[in-house]
């Protein structure tokens, strides 16, 4: 009998953090050892398939999240091999309905070996998300509104689901080595991974606009990336 999808939540209550992409490159990350990966999001932006190169396929997509939550049925995008995607289409989520995606998120269980849910503030299912999820990764500023949100998060629900915490978008400036530092005195001591901060490069941007993923190019200066991303997947998978 399979077991149950591990369900990993990519979130962060700070907007353009790099959410998105980090769950779509760890998503298909997690695809190259022959599993099987739906990626989901609540990101009204839902950028998603613009960073697969599938920009096109998804206007195509008119039932989204919220059906197959309500409806049991609705549409899917396949974005790589083993891959699959569903966006949320709308924010309009009634409480009673919210509770409908614990029911949908343990029939597609049975089905894939990973969950990635791509999490932005959903008034009814932000709450649901965390409850649901087996581990967390938090991409993040080094900036202090988003380090104290980092520490208010986990005030909320503990250290028990929270995995990683990924800098990202960096550009090495004292005060972000301060940060960097505050967190890495804080969870020194406990089994949360800290990456190396991901700094923001060209060429990061040159992958997101051809719609390639990380595991798609062997530009050698995007290798310390890699090995950061390889480190969450250790963790995740």
């Amino acid at each position: 009998m399979k077991n149950d999808a591990v369900k990993i939540l990519v979130k962060n209550q700070k907007g353009g953090v790099g959410k998105s992409l980090i769950a779509f490159w760890l998503a298909h990350g997690l695809t190259l050892k022959n599993k099987t990966v739906l990626l989901l999001t609540s990101d009204s932006q839902d950028n998603i398939p613009t960073f697969a190169g599938k920009s096109k396929e998804a206007k195509e997509m008119s039932k989204g999240l919220e059906s197959w939550i309500i409806n049991g049925i609705g549409d899917m995008l396949e974005l790589r091999e083993n891959l699959d995607y569903i966006p949320l289409k709308t924010l309009n989520i009634k409480q009673e309905d919210s509770f409908k995606f614990k029911n949908f998120i343990e029939i597609m269980s049975k089905k894939v070996d990973y969950i990635v849910i791509d999490a932005s503030p959903v008034l009814e299912l932000d709450d649901v998300f965390i409850e649901c999820a087996d581990k967390i990764v938090i991409p993040t500023f080094l900036d202090e509104v988003t380090t104290t949100g980092i520490f208010n998060f986990m005030k909320k629900i503990g250290l028990n689901k929270i995995k990683v915490i990924m800098p990202n978008r960096t550009h090495h400036t004292r005060l972000e080595r301060l940060y960097y530092s505050e967190l890495f005195s804080a969870f020194e001591h406990t089994n949360i991974i800290l990456t190396v901060p991901i700094k923001h490069s060209a060429e990061i941007a040159k992958l997101i606009n051809t719609g390639k993923t990380l595991w798609e190019t062997k530009i050698k200066i995007l290798d310390p990336v890699r090995s950061e991303f390889k480190k969450v997947l250790e963790v995740i998978k």
